[in-house]
């Protein structure tokens, strides 16, 4: 907790980089509250605008409605990120109206069953898997997760390379999760390791993964509560599921985090951790932690 330099509010405040001064979220831009830190500085003038890995968009003369339809119209023509959250959200309310529910025809042909001789059967279920979820929880956390980090990671990336990036990941967590559990079946431990998966978690940990990359120091609140920085978060995450894949190895399910598909998110935390590499050593010098929290 902190006291707004600008305010005086009292919250979890924000250092400029600029003038070591602390401000609360409306005031931490620079812009926000006129940084003297920044007066000459072009290069980190030109950081706090928006990389420029997008086109300008023209003006097209017209002014913006206010109508709320409008609003949220606009915000998912524009982002690739609540696009994805939208029609990943009215795929779970179609699950629920029209019966794609386990056991049902349809879940049977949209869910991803790791035997080797169902994925060639239905090699499309590697990506419907991320359509589908086990519950609104699910849904809700994984989609959460994807509009806190899916969003920083669009403002750096041409959105198509964004949507690419996402189905791709989705799909390499899908084949590690298959070739995990063959390796466990051919370890001995029999159909009981061949058990089927459901949801878009692989691709969404390849999101923050790479977002980890881009801005490792940056914090993050841990169940909105624990702060740390976003590489130590990356680190536990990847020693969590590194350990439960081990236990499973074993043949032991462990409490909670057993049911995890923790081979899709390890496939998931790889790819974004290449990918957000590459991104690093590409705009390292146009990027700052404030561009993230925009």
């Amino acid at each position: 907790m902190g006291e707004c330099s600008v305010c005086g509010e009292k919250t979890m405040s924000f250092t400029c980089r600029y003038c070591s001064q602390e401000f609360c979220a409306d005031h931490r831009l620079p812009e926000n509250h006129d940084c003297d830190g920044m007066e000459g500085d072009e290069e980190g003038d030109r950081w706090f605008r928006k990389p420029d890995v997008e086109a300008a968009k023209p003006d097209t003369g017209t002014s913006a409605s206010n109508s709320p339809l409008d609003s949220i119209t606009q915000r998912l023509s524009t982002s690739v990120t609540m696009a994805i959250i939208a029609a990943t959200s009215v795929f779970f309310v179609a699950q629920l109206v029209f019966g794609f529910r386990p056991g049902s025809f349809l879940w049977n042909q949209l869910i991803l069953q790791p035997g080797v001789q169902e994925v060639l059967q239905k090699p499309w279920t590697l990506l419907s898997v991320m359509v589908l979820h086990g519950s609104p929880f699910h849904l809700l956390a994984n989609m959460v997760t994807l509009y806190f980090f899916g969003t920083a990671l669009e403002r750096v990336m041409n959105k198509a390379d964004y949507l690419k990036f996402y189905i791709g990941s989705g799909i390499a967590a899908s084949i590690g999760f298959v070739l995990f559990r063959n390796l466990l079946a051919a370890s001995g431990q029999g159909a009981s390791a061949l058990g089927p998966a459901v949801g878009a978690s692989g691709a969404v940990v390849a999101v923050f993964a790479a977002v980890a990359m881009l801005y490792p120091d940056a914090e993050m609140l841990l169940y909105f509560i624990v702060p740390m920085k976003l590489k130590t978060g990356l680190y536990l995450f990847a020693a969590l599921e590194g350990f439960n894949m081990l236990a499973k190895s074993a043949g032991v399910v462990l409490p909670v985090i057993g049911g995890f598909a923790s081979s899709a998110h390890m496939a998931g935390l790889i790819v974004g951790y290449w990918y957000g590499k590459r991104l690093r050593d590409r705009y390292g010098s146009r990027l700052n932690v404030f561009d993230m929290l925009r």
